[in-house]
């Protein structure tokens, strides 16, 4: 199988090491099958507005579908035909409509109309975008949109202004917004203007847009899918000093010394002002955890943030600081509830009371940059805030028993990575003996150049199975997994859409030598630089692996994420990484000056987000760079252990959360509304066992199961109905 690779020479591999080149992608397909069914109206449903000649699987109406059952909100397609034949009676049948980006451009006068009336007489709308933007002959409607005075600001003013019609920039909002859009910690940054900065000036920066192309989208499409797919992973110190080096000697400059760090000099001059705390010699208390969290929110007894921060943050992600998103130039005074908006083009996102209903205009377009930007946390948060903050529906919890938390993945990228830094996480701390984690290892000889012998080896070499093994079995289980292809710098930075015959056999290597002494197969992946090539995540899909490590969708829950217009994979979850603003590990951390307490408060705040939103969040490092930053962990550490025993936190694998998943995503449920009693019915072929269903209790009073095995709780906000077995449940809840 070797034989067949050929790899790079080292000065082509060199001339790559501090790139990251766009994936080349696999155009946009839409599926072509039978127009929508007719849909029945169910109160416990939001109802998702689309043409009449809308294709149930092209990527404008799945990746909403498909997002609806990630996020546990029921959904139902319903044509502009259906709709319209509702009439007045529309507002009492939907509890609330979306009308989503890119699906649904085109609309009729009619269309618009019956929507206005559906908001006056009661009804909750999402207006998402482009919706209506057009007529139903294809063009903008004169002077501005037809949703404009619902909406509460003008919009798509193309008679105006033409190729400034839509802007592209930053998305700002309050921190406290922001986490109410479930954007965590870490995918957001402190926003400062431009033109405020000394020595720089504003770069507002405008879409073209026409009839054709009417929100811009088209136009950019090339440059947000170079933007999802920028391979920006940061390797482990070891593999960073070899990379060096390699330069180094291919300059002729290998005289030179190569800077190193010293872990264990950094690990006891840090630790002798901030200690690795033990449960035995120190009293976890409210006061210990507050103080540890002073500058940032932490979870107290009813599991919520002490205070909303209404300070100024910018939507962000890996690798660019400040992400620029799409939105209409907006004008005109604003009268409802400003959720997010542009510092140059307006109003990005807003609720507003319409008649006796309600409005959430959200000015981006949330399916676009989910399935073909590869950025599904805008959608994802939209989505759930509308169905449980502003419709206030029944939901299932992406969570076992509704229970947050966070998965830890380490990537152990080269042989010191193994023989010396686990060691010495093992013999001389308790931080793996915590989880249990996703732990994923690049098994092969070298690192950065074919013959390098820096390579765990993981086949041959004994101290390397020596610690393998004593990873594998610690009694808190870790999930063993892949990262990547044998040679981490080979594979991270040649794989590509169009050399499978070439890297393959590399990916496989990995995998069976992991395996073999493993004992089993795994179920779990990580790839190298974040370079993931679309036939790699098949083989992947096909051999077993239910969970990948993703550096798309960052800042996002687990998702099945899609990549230009076309979902990647059947039933194998992503769980994207997030990031502290545009860094992601401690290597990058320090090469970039965030300090241990800063890095510490985020981890912090992470925890407290997942617990208080019931969900979960993935964060990784490496072996050194955790060894050399034991202080910025040990909070969180501790804190979790604290949680846990209190019941309101789990460390999760990529495995088990993905494996959950997909069975939530096959139960079958449904609400039927009587008397003013709602009568809540769930099946699962196999077991209900954890799965958790979320009541807003200012809707329902205290629910009693009435059939199956279940159990109610609460919290501030909902009531908790958790399945314990069986395969059938029922619970009734009179509604308020």
């Amino acid at each position: 199988m070797t034989s067949k690779f050929s790899p790079p020479s080292l000065a082509a591999l060199v001339s790559r090491l501090w790139r990251r080149p766009a994936a080349r992608l696999a155009p946009l397909v839409l599926a072509t099958l039978a127009s929508l069914p007719a849909a029945a109206q169910s109160r416990d449903a939001l109802v998702l507005l689309v043409p009449d000649d809308a294709v149930a699987s092209s990527w404008p109406v799945k990746v909403w579908t498909d997002s609806a059952a990630e996020e546990g909100v029921k959904l139902q397609t319903m044509t502009s035909s259906q709709f319209l034949a509702l009439g007045s009676s529309s507002a009492a049948k939907i509890s609330g409509l979306i009308m989503p980006d890119s699906a649904h451009v085109k609309a009729s006068d009619a269309v618009v109309a019956a929507v206005k009336q559906y908001t006056n007489l009661g009804g909750k709308l999402m207006l998402v975008y482009d919706a209506g933007a057009l007529t139903d002959a294809g063009f903008y409607a004169p002077t501005k949109s037809r949703f404009s005075d619902l909406v509460g600001v003008d919009y798509t003013l193309y008679d105006s202004l033409r190729d400034r019609v839509v802007g592209f920039g930053p998305v700002v909002g309050t921190k406290a917004r922001l986490e109410k859009l479930s954007l965590p910690p870490g995918k957001y940054l402190p926003y400062v203007s431009a033109s405020s900065t000394a020595g720089t000036s504003s770069t507002t920066t405008f879409v073209p847009a026409s009839a054709s192309d009417p929100g811009g989208t088209r136009h950019m499409q090339s440059a947000i899918m170079a933007r999802a797919m920028k391979r920006i992973d940061a390797s482990s110190l070891n593999v960073r000093k070899r990379q060096t080096l390699a330069v180094r000697n291919l300059l002729g400059l290998n005289a030179l010394p190569v800077p190193s760090v010293s872990l264990s000099t950094k690990v006891s001059a840090a630790t002798s002002t901030l200690p690795l705390l033990s449960l035995s010699s120190v009293p976890i208390t409210t006061d210990f955890l507050r103080a540890l969290l002073s500058g940032g929110s932490y979870v107290d007894q009813s599991g919520t943030t002490s205070t909303a921060d209404s300070t100024l943050q910018a939507i962000s992600t890996y690798g660019y600081g400040y992400a620029d998103y799409f939105s209409y130039v907006t004008t005109g005074s604003f009268g409802g509830n400003v959720w997010l908006s542009s510092p140059d083009h307006g109003l990005v996102a807003g609720t507003r009371n319409v008649g006796s209903g309600q409005v959430l205009f959200v000015n981006m377009p949330l399916g676009y940059f989910k399935a073909v930007g590869t950025d599904s946390a805008p959608l994802h948060g939209f989505l759930d805030a509308f169905a449980r903050d502003v419709v206030k529906l029944p939901t299932m919890s992406v969570q076992p028993r509704g229970k947050g938390g966070l998965i830890y993945n380490w990537h152990i990228d080269d042989g010191d990575d193994l023989t010396a830094d686990a060691k010495y996480m093992l013999d001389s701390t308790s931080v793996l003996k915590r989880g249990p984690f996703s732990i994923h290892f690049t098994a092969g000889p070298d690192v950065v150049s074919p013959g390098d012998g820096n390579g765990m080896s993981l086949d041959t070499n004994a101290a390397a199975q020596t610690q393998f093994k004593r990873i594998r079995d610690l009694p808190v289980g870790h999930q063993i997994g892949s990262h990547g292809g044998w040679n981490h710098d080979l594979y991270g930075l040649g794989a590509s859409e169009d050399n499978a015959a070439t890297y393959l056999p590399w990916l496989e290597l990995n995998h069976a030598a992991v395996d073999r002494l493993n004992g089993k197969r795994a179920t779990e992946y990580s790839a190298p630089q974040g370079n993931n090539p679309t036939w790699a995540v098949n083989w992947l899909e096909n051999r077993g692996v239910v969970g990948m490590y993703f550096v798309g969708d960052t800042g996002a829950a687990g998702v099945r994420s899609w990549r230009a217009g076309n979902r990647l994979t059947r039933s194998m979850w992503s769980f994207p990484i997030v990031p502290l603003g545009k860094y992601a590990t401690f290597e990058e951390f320090e090469e970039f000056g965030i300090s241990d307490q800063q890095s510490g408060q985020w981890l912090l705040d992470l925890q407290s987000f997942v617990v208080n939103q019931r969900t979960n969040r993935m964060f990784y490092n490496h072996p050194p760079g955790a060894r050399g930053h034991l202080p910025a962990l040990a909070p969180m550490l501790q804190r979790a252990d604290w949680l846990q025993a209190m019941g309101k936190f789990k460390w999760y694998t990529m495995t088990e959360m993905a494996q959950f998943g997909n069975r939530r995503l096959d139960v079958q449920w449904n609400a039927s509304t009587s008397n003013g009693f709602a009568t809540f019915s769930a099946s699962h072929a196999s077991s209900l066992k954890d799965m958790t269903w979320l009541l807003p209790r200012d809707k329902y009073m205290l629910p009693v199961v009435t059939s199956g095995y279940g159990q109610v709780g609460y919290d501030s906000t909902n009531w908790i109905i958790t399945a314990n077995g069986g395969t059938a449940l029922k619970f009734v809840a009179a509604q308020r």
